[in-house]
């Protein structure tokens, strides 16, 4: 015979195969509809999508090509993204008559570009013949979706009478499982329950027939069981009863000590006093609480230094109260008194020592930092605003705000652990370098904040700018953790209240910009806020503002400055530059402009406009010159740089060998496997990798040892002093050597002179670049500058004379 659990187990696996089987069968119509939608989407919306996607394109051309004045070019390259969507129109056509409709298209199409390609700009009725087809291939691709459309609803028909059908077979085995189960298992329990009431209510002389094996057998068997001891256990206690009726005595003896136990085992001491104060009862968690004897004189000296043993008046109020003892050992005793109806009082004692100093921890952290423990920015901002009231008038308070430079490096590159090391290390350094009475805070991350008071044998400001003299000195000394020694820096931003006369918000808001420009004066510096930067700041918003409008509206274009070959004059490449001319502003210089462009995000998207361009005018070139692209380690961090060069060398059809990229040093500081690998993966496309600026940097020896860049770019400011140096002509030659023996080109940019071409050509430098050749130019000269290097004067790569292209 099964038992209870086993029917009840038999009947879960019932219901969980029936679960099972419905959720079987809905997982498969929900995985058939979903296909059926997938497929919906991709041979019935996609393609018409695209179809009206190139609709729109061409009927814009027609339009534009007929009263517009722009470029034959862009209509172009209109015409190959209609031609592009098209090609997916066919690919994702629902009929062959589809697929002859938008093949039909993509020739008519071509042909218009075509006709664009040879200047010659096609007639209205071309346009119009390809309006026509377009009108065609829609319907004819409409009448396809509806033919799919009615497919899918008999699908989902079909789908909902299964569906429907699970649901009515669950129910049934549902219905019928649960019935086997009642009839099976109720009735036995119910026998069970009543022999169980009827022993509640006093009634033992019940019948109980025990047999059985199941657990209802095994309950009637306990009831029975239970039944006799109970009447057994009244009997006994009956008769002890009769026996302890004279011993009353005894059992209020046992009440007592049971009172005095209960007293003895609180976690509160307590005391008892009539309404005269005269103490009644006493527990030993009060005597040891106070450390007291039990002799009466003891208790009442106590008593009355805590003041406890006076009586209370008349007019005294007869509800409870409280309050708290410090004792002289560093303890906080609560001491709650409560009024009783007969005059007397109970008076109760709770050691809060432990909680008080849990909050205390509880308040400390939501005011500290946890790391360093330092203030935080909460706490922070209330010792400003005392400060700021506290001083009113009384001198100049300073607010310095502190920025870690490189701290992100360390912290992405040797980890967490280290830069909380580095933290908790660089705030013990600011506390030893401050006064008692500044106040230093961690406002988060690697900001810190000092505020200041006023002295009175200290100058106005100076008390701060020679504070943060010695704090640039503290934290530039390397920090040495883990065994590793780190080299980071701070940038600090004063800003002054001016005999009080700002307010926190204020001064707050001028240390970090003081901060802001700090940083962008190239860290490691102090600076102290002035009203002109407020300005300067603003100017540059608005500058953020017109470059945004200037990638908008395309005003930004490419200049290039030719790469001459020393032995030849030849042009091997052209040095793309980004130029800006602002309708009001005039020409935007590029030191504004794109450090701003890497500051706001925007030079990623910048330096994708200017790889796209690149390639493209650089296929109107002799196969033999290359364009070169500036990256800068914004973009290089793009995850989608190797695509976007790839791409756009595929899409103007130029070779991978024609495209060098040239990265700063500054990229390299990281010397991450990534970097590397990043690198590797560019080489692999045949684009040429340069560096650009060498020399400037810490490591240069290291980078050119870990990747073998193709060439290496003397910065200008080693050719600057060449000619009257000879420590740098030196130093010229030296790097002229190294790439001749890591087989690398050498290329040495803003050449002006021609003692400097003739130094240079004396050291072996492969390549020049400079003024002294050709400034920036737009691409529509460069076809003149080619032809002019193609023949060099003597003049200019000879022995004497010198040209100016």
């Amino acid at each position: 015979m099964l038992s209870i659990r086993g029917k009840i187990f038999l009947g879960c696996i019932g219901l969980t195969a029936v679960t099972v089987i419905v959720g079987l069968l809905s997982q498969s119509a929900q995985t058939s509809l979903g296909n059926t939608a997938l497929g919906l989407y991709d041979n019935g919306f996609v393609p018409m999508s695209y179809m009206r996607s190139a609709q729109a394109i061409v009927l814009g051309v027609s339009r534009d090509a007929g009263v517009g004045d722009k470029g034959d070019a862009m209509y172009i390259d209109q015409l190959q993204s209609v031609l592009d969507a098209l090609d997916v129109a066919r690919e994702r056509a629902m009929s062959p008559r589809g697929e002859a409709a938008a093949k039909d298209l993509y020739a008519a199409v071509s042909d218009l570009q075509g006709s664009f390609r040879n200047r010659e700009r096609p007639s209205r009725q071309q346009f119009r013949m390809v309006e026509q087809r377009f009108d065609d291939a829609v319907r004819i691709y409409t009448s396809d979706g509806f033919r799919l459309r009615e497919s899918v609803m008999a699908k989902v028909r079909e789908t909902s009478y299964r569906t429907y059908a699970a649901m009515a077979a669950s129910i049934l085995s549902a219905v019928f499982i649960t019935f086997v189960l009642s009839g099976s298992i109720v009735p036995s329990i119910d026998h069970a329950v009543s022999i169980a009431t009827a022993i509640a209510a006093g009634r033992l002389n019940n019948r109980i027939e025990r047999h059985g094996p199941s657990e209802t057998g095994v309950l009637l068997r306990a009831l029975g069981s239970m039944q006799d001891n109970i009447a057994d256990k009244i009997t006994r206690i009956e008769t002890l009863l009769a026996r302890q009726a004279s011993s009353h005595a005894a059992e209020i003896a046992v009440q007592h000590a049971r009172f005095e136990a209960a007293l003895d085992n609180m976690r509160h001491g307590l005391c008892m006093f009539d309404h005269d104060g005269r103490l009644l009862v006493y527990n030993q968690r009060f005597i040891h609480m106070f450390a007291v004897g039990e002799e009466a004189g003891d208790i009442a000296r106590l008593l009355q230094r805590l003041e406890l043993n006076a009586p209370r008046s008349s007019t005294e109020p007869t509800n409870s109260s409280s309050r708290q003892l410090n004792l002289d050992d560093g303890r906080a005793i609560a001491v709650a008194s409560e009024a009783m109806s007969n005059g007397g009082r109970v008076v109760t004692f709770e050691d809060v020592t432990e909680r008080q100093q849990a909050q205390a921890r509880l308040v400390h952290a939501a005011r500290h930092d946890a790391l360093t423990g330092l203030p935080n920015r909460v706490l922070f901002r209330e010792d400003l605003e005392e400060a700021v009231r506290t001083t009113h008038g009384a001198g100049s308070l300073s607010v310095l705000c502190l920025d870690l430079d490189r701290f992100k490096t360390v912290n992405d590159t040797l980890g967490h652990p280290v830069g909380d090391a580095l933290l908790k290390e660089a705030a013990a350094r600011l506390v030893a370098t401050t006064r008692t009475t500044d106040k230093v805070a961690r406002l988060g991350g690697d900001e810190f904040a000092v505020i200041r008071l006023p002295r009175q044998d200290e100058p106005a400001g100076e008390h701060a700018r020679s504070l943060a003299e010695r704090l640039i000195k503290v934290l530039a000394e390397p920090f040495r953790i883990d065994g590793q020694h780190i080299a980071i820096g701070v940038s600090i931003g004063i800003a002054e209240s001016g005999a009080g006369s700002a307010s926190p918000d204020t001064l707050l808001k001028n240390a970090d910009l003081a901060l802001y420009l700090a940083k962008a004066g190239g860290r490691g510096i102090y600076r102290v806020f002035e009203r002109e930067m407020d300005a300067r700041i603003q100017a540059k918003r608005l500058l953020e503002l017109d470059l945004r409008n200037a990638i908008a509206e395309q005003q930004l274009q490419l200049f290039y400055q030719p790469l001459l070959e020393t032995a030849t004059g030849r042009v091997l490449a052209f040095e793309a530059l980004l130029r800006w001319h602002h309708p009001q502003r005039g020409s935007v210089a590029p030191a504004a402009f794109i450090p701003l462009a890497e500051e706001t995000g925007l030079i990623t998207e910048l330096g994708l406009w200017v790889i796209r361009a690149a390639c493209r005018d650089a296929t109107a070139w002799p196969v033999d010159i290359k364009v070169a692209v500036n990256l800068s380690p914004l973009q290089f961090r793009c995850p989608t740089l190797l695509f976007d060069i790839a791409l756009a060398l595929q899409r103007f059809g130029l070779a991978g060998n024609r495209l060098d990229i040239e990265i700063t040093e500054s990229l390299m500081l990281e010397d991450s496997a990534e970097t590397l690998a990043r690198l590797h993966d560019l080489r692999s496309l045949g684009v040429g990798i340069s560096m650009d600026d060498f020399g400037t940097g810490y490591s240069s020896l290291s980078y050119l040892r870990r990747f073998p860049f193709d060439k290496i770019k003397i910065d200008q400011s080693f050719i600057r002093n060449m000619v009257t140096d000879a420590d740098g002509y030196a130093i010229v030659e030296a790097f002229v050597s190294l790439g001749r023996a890591l087989h690398t080109q050498v290329v040495a940019e803003g050449i002006e002179t021609r003692e400097q071409l003739k130094l240079l050509r004396n050291a072996g430098c492969q390549q020049v670049q400079g003024y002294l050749f050709s400034r920036p130019r737009p691409v529509a000269e460069l076809a003149s500058l080619i032809e002019t290097f193609a023949a060099p004067s003597p003049a200019l790569f000879g022995d004497e004379g010198a040209r100016h292209a």
